[in-house]
């Protein structure tokens, strides 16, 4: 893994307003993933990933980025404009870039990064048991369209039908 510029990550903290923050904890009650996860750690959480990324901004390449759900309800309640999505995706993409990718997954058909490890565990952990999941889980949307695309044009159905028919 590369080493990641401290100064890149702290252009990302001020171009996204996390300096703003006075940490009244809003993005935090409001993020939907302790619903989703279960119990979440306060540093996974959109508050203690400012407070991480404030004080340590080497540490914020670390796991906690990729639990985010990228949803944004955070950045609508945030009474200081921090724009808290756009920071943990473009903080993704300088942790790519250097080469940290081991909760990154990437799509199968062109191989560029399109979700976090921990959402795609979420899907198939819901997924039907004994059911194998379907090819597009692990596509990018681009790549879905243009297979959604071929296959409206050749006539061929979109999915095979439930119970193996």
């Amino acid at each position: 893994m590369g080493a990641v510029d401290r100064k890149v990550v702290e252009k990302l903290l001020l171009g996204h307003g996390l300096s703003s923050c006075f940490e009244c904890g809003k993005c935090t009650a409001s993020c939907p993933m302790s619903e989703i996860h279960g119990d979440v750690a306060f540093g996974r959480t959109p508050r203690g990933i400012i407070e991480m990324a404030l004080f340590d901004p080497d540490s914020v390449l670390e796991e906690a980025i990729w639990h985010c759900l990228t949803c944004d309800v955070c950045t609508k309640g945030c009474p200081c404009g921090v724009r808290f999505r756009d920071f943990i995706v473009a903080l993704r993409k300088v942790a790519i870039g250097a080469g940290y990718t081991a909760h990154a997954v990437n799509c199968r058909k062109c191989g560029k990064y399109f979700e976090p490890d921990s959402m795609l565990d979420l899907v198939l952990e819901k997924a039907v048991a004994g059911v194998e999941p379907p090819e597009y889980l692990f596509q990018c949307p681009r790549c879905r369209s243009r297979e959604l695309g071929v296959r409206i044009r050749t006539g061929r159905p979109a999915a095979p039908e439930r119970g193996g028919k």
